[in-house]
């Protein structure tokens, strides 16, 4: 947990840079092989930066409802997300390249991004799913708990804003993420066939992360004080 406050911790930090302008946005994150993503309101800042010409540097954070994100290096293949529901925060750090008119301007960005999932716990149901069809059973029960790690990945995208006057813009964004946290998983499951013994396993996957992969959609407003 005093890992994952490292990252608004760092946000706030940045923040006391800005000098760009600030802004609220509502945005979603469509995961790859997960389920639908939506903001904890009002805890989604994002623009927040300085620039040097056509040349920038932007942060944020935005606190994620996650109901459900997919894992790797389980033993196991599952088309399911198979840990939430959760909050997560996410932090951008992103270079950006601007192109500007009194209408409209074009902003280009790319970089990096730290999430931390504030106890991620199993989805059961579609965990125990995947348990029978990799055993082969016809029931099956798991107990498990995540040990819970920092992650980080990539992102770039392209963001509009329509200038409604010198110091009010409403912005409309589109990026692509991809990034992973450890979760390593232990404990047990138990389970079998009609008609057949109970059979237990213990479970030890150490090399299991969570996946945050998809588009993230953002409409927002934006505060420029740089004219």
């Amino acid at each position: 947990m005093k890992k994952i406050l490292i990252l608004p911790f760092l946000t706030l930090t940045l923040l006391s840079l800005s000098a760009n302008g600030q802004g609220l946005s509502a945005s979603v994150i469509i995961p790859k092989d997960g389920y639908v993503s939506v903001p904890v309101s009002p805890l989604s800042i994002r623009g927040l930066g300085v620039s040097f010409g056509l040349i920038g540097i932007e942060t944020g954070a935005s606190l994620y409802n996650m109901p459900g994100l997919p894992m790797e290096g389980l033993p196991f293949d599952t088309d399911k997300p198979v840990t939430g529901p959760h909050w997560s925060i996410l932090v951008p750090l992103q270079l950006t390249l601007t192109l500007e008119s009194n209408a409209v301007s074009v902003k280009f960005l790319g970089g990096g991004f730290g999430m931390g999932h504030l106890a991620p716990r199993i989805n059961y149901g579609n965990m125990d799913r995947a348990i029978r069809t990799h055993e082969n059973w016809d029931v099956a029960n798991s107990d498990l708990e995540v040990e819970n790690k920092l992650g980080f990945g990539w992102m770039t995208g392209v963001e509009l804003s329509f200038h409604v006057s010198s110091k009010f813009s409403i912005t409309t964004e589109v990026q692509y993420l991809k990034g992973t946290s450890g979760a390593a998983i232990v404990g047990e499951y138990s389970g079998g066939s009609i008609g057949g013994s109970i059979e237990n396993r213990v479970v030890e996957y150490p090399d299991t992360k969570v996946l945050l992969e998809g588009v993230e959609i953002s409409i927002g407003v934006k505060m420029n004080t740089s004219k």
